[in-house]
């Protein structure tokens, strides 16, 4: 199977699927989006996988936003999580649930990506959410 650069890949599925939560945005602007990083550009099978992994979390968002959901405490809902912190998790439980892709990893770039994007403390909720979600 081959190698694909999957953290800048992951950091291009989150920040696509935050435009998404937060302006609806479509195909052609996720594609233009892309297209406008000449580090994935400059290999057509990182692009081509990234463009799968973002319409496919697109597609079926609400699977995924449910799977957030269930992972809440009690009285929570996805409307109190930030946008950026909801997309990190989106794309999170997509690899978790579809992918055969190490959890530790998935996690572990989730957690990464909490700490460059949200919060100073969101790293340790969306590890907390994860968690439970691979159980």
């Amino acid at each position: 199977m081959r190698k694909y650069r999957k953290r800048l890949i992951r950091e291009k599925a989150v920040i696509a699927t935050y435009q998404k939560l937060l302006v609806d945005t479509s195909e052609e602007e996720i594609k233009e989006y892309l297209n406008s990083d000449k580090e994935l550009c400059a290999d057509r099978s990182d692009y081509d996988y990234c463009l799968l992994m973002i319409t496919s979390i697109v597609n079926k968002i609400g699977k995924y936003q449910d799977e957030v959901a269930k992972h809440l405490k009690k009285n929570w809902s996805v409307d109190r999580l930030s946008k950026i912190e909801l997309a990190i998790l989106i794309v999170a439980c997509y690899e978790l649930l579809e992918t055969d892709q190490s959890r530790e990893i998935i996690i572990n770039e989730a957690v990464e990506l909490s700490k460059k994007y949200c919060d100073n403390d969101s790293y340790k909720f969306i590890n907390g959410l994860l968690n439970k979600v691979v159980k």
